[in-house]
């Protein structure tokens, strides 16, 4: 069971990945393309430079007096070497090494900078010292390489046994084995490693990036956000256009537009995704916060809705904040609140627009407290008379964090379509509107998304389906397909 969580888990996190890079592939390419750049420019602006190495044997001097070597002094000359070898890549730095060496070749150059490009080491469980030099003269380092390495033997060989003028032999003998000669080729700059360094680098600060932007950016950005939270289908997508803002429905303002027929696509998937029951025909229509376009989709679903020649009525249950009636540019004074107070009768609170089977209930002044008002069993009763009296019924509630209007509603039987707003939606908010509406065990019958960009697509091969005035296209356009598609017959 354990194993299975953790298959879940990964599984989420590698979706998130995936996401996350889907979302920001732009960020992603172009950090690696930074990154890459940066690793070239430093690479191919860097001054060559040429290491040469040259190489010394540190052997024990046996005494003069000794006619042949014993195994117990053998010992003790390999265990005092080792004692002294260890020490002789620091003496290769110091003064008494260098400066004769900068004295002998005439060096522009301190003790300190010339120790700076020299490197010695003593190769594990050997005794041997390796000398290098690195310069931009490949020449120049092999000279002072060989001239560091004899300076170095005359030092452990000689001077540092000096003691005021009488010199003493040295137990330890160095012997260079191998002088140092000017290489071929340059030991930096690395192209090969550093272009490496700089795509590695850069695939894993580009998917950092896009992680990064994901989860700093608080909004939803495309549909594989809001389907990563919610299990219920997405339905349709609506664009991002003026027309929606008209207070007349683009079905009525522009039937041959493309956002008329976002509108009919959006019916017709909803209409097979509804299911079959008591008050299945009432869809509330609800969003995670405010401004994410609910009343919009809400209006422009019913005269999708009619125009189908359905009997649908529109009820503005939002008396928080109602709009219908501004979107609408009917009268909004008297409606549901003075309907479910009996205040006045359905005659009088339900308007008809633009056609007989298209009905309009506003919602009408405040005039008691939202909460207990749609909550009281008027309301229900009134749900329960216009499901039967009407194909369908659209009611646009208050957003979710607001109210909980809406899951009041859906509770007693309709169906949920919950609207989320590119670039709008909050995620935070849209992931606690799910949580709620999962406590609740109420799930949405499908998703709408709203400002959506539109689809390039539309714009070349099937403009003519479309009444753009901005591109000047028309009734024109449509005689011109039809005379096209006669033709081709």
């Amino acid at each position: 069971m354990a194993s299975e969580t953790e298959q879940i888990q990964n599984d989420v996190i590698t979706i998130d990945v995936l996401g996350a890079l889907k979302k920001h592939f732009v960020t992603a390419i172009i950090t690696l393309v930074v990154v890459i750049a940066a690793a070239a420019g430093y690479t191919f602006t860097r001054t060559p430079m040429y290491t040469a190495t040259s190489e010394l044997l540190a052997t024990y001097r046996t005494s003069a007096s000794t006619t042949g070597s014993s195994g117990n002094e053998l010992n003790s000359g390999a265990s005092y070497i080792n004692s002294q070898i260890q020490t002789y890549p620091q003496l290769v730095k110091t003064e008494s090494v260098l400066q004769p060496v900068i004295d002998d070749l005439g060096l522009n150059s301190s003790v300190k900078e010339l120790a700076a490009t020299v490197t010695a080491s003593n190769p594990s469980d050997t005794m041997l010292v390796d000398i290098s030099v690195e310069n931009a003269d490949p020449k120049t380092a092999s000279t002072i390489a060989n001239a560091v390495a004899e300076s170095l033997k005359k030092q452990v060989t000689s001077t540092l046994y000096s003691d005021e003028g009488d010199k003493i032999v040295s137990p330890v003998n160095l012997t260079v084995v191998q002088q140092a000669y000017a290489p071929a080729s340059p030991s930096s700059p690395n192209v090969k490693m550093n272009l490496a360094i700089g795509v590695v680098a850069g695939i894993v600060l580009g998917v950092m990036m896009a992680l990064g932007r994901s989860l700093l950016d608080t909004k939803v950005r495309s549909d594989s956000d809001v389907a990563g939270l919610i299990n219920s289908p997405m339905l349709g997508t609506l664009s991002r256009d003026d027309a929606y803002a008209d207070k007349t429905p683009v079905i009525i303002a522009k039937p041959a537009s493309r956002e008329a027929e976002e509108i009919r696509r959006l019916r017709t998937n909803l209409m097979f995704a509804l299911p079959d029951g008591p008050q299945s025909n009432v869809i509330v229509v609800t969003s995670a916060g405010p401004s994410e376009g609910k009343t919009t989709l809400s209006v422009n679903l019913a005269t999708a809705f009619a125009e189908n020649d359905s009997k649908v009525l529109l009820i503005d249950a939002d008396v928080r904040n109602p709009s219908v009636s501004d979107k609408l540019g009917i009268e909004g004074n008297v409606g549901l609140t003075h309907l479910i107070t009996n205040q006045v009768s359905s005659q009088d609170a339900i308007q008809r627009y633009w056609k007989q089977n298209l009905h309009v209930l506003p919602a009408g002044t405040q005039t008691m407290n939202p909460s207990i008002l749609l909550n009281s069993r008027a309301m229900k009763a009134l749900i329960d008379q216009v499901s039967g009296a009407y194909d369908y019924v659209i009611v646009d509630t208050a957003p979710m964090q607001v109210a909980n209007d809406a899951a009041v509603f859906v509770k007693e039987g309709p169906e949920l379509l919950l609207v989320a707003g590119l670039n709008v939606t909050d995620k935070r908010a849209l992931k606690q509107t799910i949580r709620e509406l999962d406590t609740l065990d109420i799930h949405a019958a499908g998703v709408a998304m709203n400002y959506a960009e539109p689809d390039k697509s539309h714009k070349t091969g099937y403009y003519y389906y479309y009444d753009d005035s901005k591109s000047g296209h028309g009734k024109k356009s449509q005689r011109q397909h039809k005379k096209t598609e006669q033709a081709k017959d």
